[in-house]
């Protein structure tokens, strides 16, 4: 759906959301909805490891960035949702490798629950993409 000044969208390599689009761009930022662990064909990945979800959580947050044209250094803010304070240095790690050099703040918060039990982090992300 695209209007004027807003275009929602999402990648064809990310499980589909039935209520809604992955990201959307209006003006010159980008708005990533909150990822979870599942794959393009709508798997879970990682099981109960934290950290394996986390990877899979900054791939899709990739895929979804390069379909709308960015960059993982076009971030401006990220925000994690977490259950577990004990998982936080395996999801940070997840963070670190997937940015890089790149450190754009971030905000992380321990929540009572996610999407669904198996859910153990989700994150989102803002990127500036100016001109595009």
């Amino acid at each position: 759906m695209t209007s004027s000044t807003i275009t929602l969208s999402s990648p064809p390599d990310v499980a589909r959301a039935p209520t809604y689009e992955h990201a959307s761009r209006a003006g010159d930022f980008i708005h990533v909805a909150g990822q979870v662990a599942r794959d393009e064909n709508g798997n879970w990945i990682g099981g109960d490891d934290a950290g394996a979800q986390a990877v899979q959580v900054y791939r899709n947050i990739g895929r979804v960035l390069a379909h709308m044209g960015a960059r993982p250094q076009d971030v401006v803010k990220i925000t994690v949702y977490m259950l577990d304070r004990a998982d936080s240095a395996a999801i940070t790690k997840a963070r670190l490798d997937f940015f890089g050099d790149h450190k754009p703040p971030h905000t992380g918060l321990l929540v009572a629950g996610l999407g669904g039990p198996q859910v153990k982090l989700e994150v989102e992300v803002v990127a500036y993409l100016p001109g595009a």
